[in-house]
């Protein structure tokens, strides 16, 4: 049959498979586009807890060094260079996800962004120059290295801090990525060229709780035992955000 002539109604029967076909493509390419955009929303919520948590570190860090004095006064002054770093990348992290998402328009009805339609990312397409980095992009991994050079020398050799220290270093590594093919794609290539918008600005949301979470490390670091009082009922609710976050995704994917 493949070779002969198909019938008329034959052609019809091909025809509306293929249509099938391609409508069942569009709704998992969609329900994945929306899961990017709820797994967004869990994280941006997730951040502005832990945000409200890392506050309240950092004032029980003052009243520690305003009544113990000696080494937490020490600890108070890192604590706030670390704050000014965190707050400047996270500001920073923002202006590339309000870059990612020019042009799409939030529904003021629902207060959200229209993910089925953030299917391109070609906003962020000038981040790259062929197979390497634009200035834009260049600027990115620069602004990353320095993050983590900027916490490192505020940090120091103060033991307590070391494991904060390379976490900040795993989690922000740029260095050349192996692809599924075993070939080396460059850092943000690999985690963002020809991504969904809305992938990026998922992505990018999970950097900023990230470094709000190196942040919440070191004051708790700073404060020992008394950091568990301070914000033990946001770091909950925060980490409970961020798993529902991974299994809202993981269900529409199913």
């Amino acid at each position: 049959m493949a070779g002969g002539k198909l019938s008329p109604r034959q052609k019809m029967i091909n025809i509306i498979y293929l249509v099938f076909i391609a409508m069942l493509a569009m709704n998992v390419s969609k329900e994945v586009i929306t899961g990017f955009g709820l797994m967004n929303e869990k994280f941006e919520t997730a951040n502005e807890t832990s945000k409200l948590s890392n506050d309240q570190l950092l004032t029980a860090l003052d009243a520690k060094a305003g009544e113990a004095k000696g080494e937490f006064l020490v600890a108070a002054e890192t604590a706030h260079k670390v704050k000014t770093i965190t707050d400047n990348f996270f500001n920073y992290i923002a202006s590339l996800k309000t870059q990612a998402a020019t042009g799409f328009e939030i529904d003021p009805e629902t207060g959200k962004l229209p993910y089925e339609d953030m299917d391109k990312g070609d906003n962020i397409d000038g981040w790259f120059l062929g197979e390497g980095y634009s200035k834009k992009g260049k600027e990115i991994v620069a602004t990353i290295n320095t993050y983590k050079a900027d916490m490192k020398s505020v940090l120091g050799k103060d033991k307590k801090y070391a494991s904060i220290i390379k976490e900040i270093e795993t989690k922000f590594d740029v260095s050349d990525v192996k692809n599924k093919e075993g070939l080396e794609d460059k850092f943000l290539s690999y985690h963002f060229k020809n991504f969904p918008a809305i992938a990026s600005i998922a992505k990018l949301s999970t950097w900023q709780n990230d470094i709000n979470k190196a942040e919440s490390d070191v004051y708790s670091s700073a404060l020992g035992k008394a950091a568990v009082a301070a914000a033990s009922a946001p770091a909950a609710a925060s980490a409970a955000v961020a798993v529902g976050a991974a299994v809202a995704v993981a269900l529409l994917l199913l």
